[in-house]
């Protein structure tokens, strides 16, 4: 624990340093630094210089402000605690002041989370350098380019061979849609999951990462959709393991997620157990949004969908037999 503050006190005045000598980092993101002992002590350094600038003066505020709005988006690898000492390093010791900022960059960072949900929602329907237009002899669809052909093509093989809906291969799960399914199924409605999913994953809500979608004709006429997505390492749905809902730490972690979509939307009314995928490591759980129908994106004032979605939560556990206050 104290070498990770150490860490993030260096990198708040390394941040700091940065904007000062007048060094604009337009990718400014964590991806761009490196961390290295030196005698002991952990340093960071920036290792990108391909979309800097530098200039005679220090930046404007508006714009550190704004790069660090730009970095807050992990917030989700954070505590409070952790991005507030963040904070207090890089502006310093005014605490009152810190937390000011950090409602301001808060508000910021939901700007750029929308502007990227819109992004990657006209991106992950074209051919470009992170997705891909998948067609096949059997198959046609989308998908991310960070997963091969060869492994989607090997995936998709499996569900000629299995009878089941939803299938697990590794750490792929594939769902086929049919026309029996609860929501329907043509090739718009898959196409606007997969555009769905996409936007809930840049808007860095914790769900599956969705690889791709695919839609397959028969001669006969009928169609069936395949929406693969990469599930999180020991998971498994909360309606499988009803005792957890009297743990307060998975009662924190359900709140986190409810934070997570606030800002953007409202989770589904009727938000069940086999919805939401438990992590469990080291004593600490992590929730995901297993079904990407279960947030409706909109634009109302995120205080309005946290009351709605406080009660969403409290719902779904006392559905289940537990009082709690959340």
């Amino acid at each position: 624990m104290k070498e990770r503050r150490d860490v993030l006190r260096e990198f708040g005045r390394l941040a700091k340093n940065i904007h000062t000598a007048g060094v604009q980092q337009d990718a400014f993101s964590l991806d761009n630094f490196l961390i290295y002992d030196e005698n002991g002590s952990k340093r960071i350094i920036l290792i990108d210089f391909e979309m800097v600038s530098v200039h005679t003066k220090s930046l404007p505020e508006k714009l550190c402000f704004w790069y660090l709005a730009k970095l807050n988006r992990e917030k989700g690898s954070f505590t409070n605690t952790e991005r507030l000492r963040f904070f207090e390093s890089y502006i310093g010791r005014d605490f009152d002041r810190c937390k000011t900022i950090a409602r301001r960059i808060e508000s910021m960072t939901v700007q750029i989370q929308k502007k990227d949900a819109e992004k990657a929602s006209r991106l992950c329907v074209r051919k470009n350098k992170k997705f891909g237009v998948f067609k096949s002899a059997q198959f046609c669809g989308f998908y991310r380019r960070n997963y091969s052909r060869e492994i989607l093509e090997k995936a998709l093989r499996t569900t000629e061979e299995a009878e089941q809906d939803d299938i697990l291969v590794n750490h792929l799960r594939i769902l086929r849609l049919t026309q029996n399914c609860p929501q329907g199924f043509d090739y718009r409605s898959l196409k606007k999951l997969w555009i769905n999913a996409n936007a809930l994953f840049a808007l860095k809500i914790d769900v599956p990462i969705p690889v791709g979608v695919f839609a397959r004709r028969f001669p006969d006429g009928r169609n069936e959709g395949f929406l693969i997505s990469e599930m999180p390492d020991n998971c498994i749905p909360l309606n499988h393991c009803p005792d957890l809902f009297s743990d307060q730490k998975l009662l924190l972690s359900l709140a986190r997620l409810r934070e997570q979509v606030s800002p953007f939307g409202v989770l589904n009314n009727n938000l069940s157990g086999q919805d939401i995928l438990v992590q469990r490591q080291a004593g600490c759980f992590k929730c995901y949004l297993r079904n990407y129908h279960s947030v409706s994106i909109n634009r109302l004032p995120g205080e309005t969908n946290k009351r709605v979605n406080a009660q969403i939560v409290k719902n779904l556990i006392t559905t289940n037999n537990v009082p709690v206050t959340l």
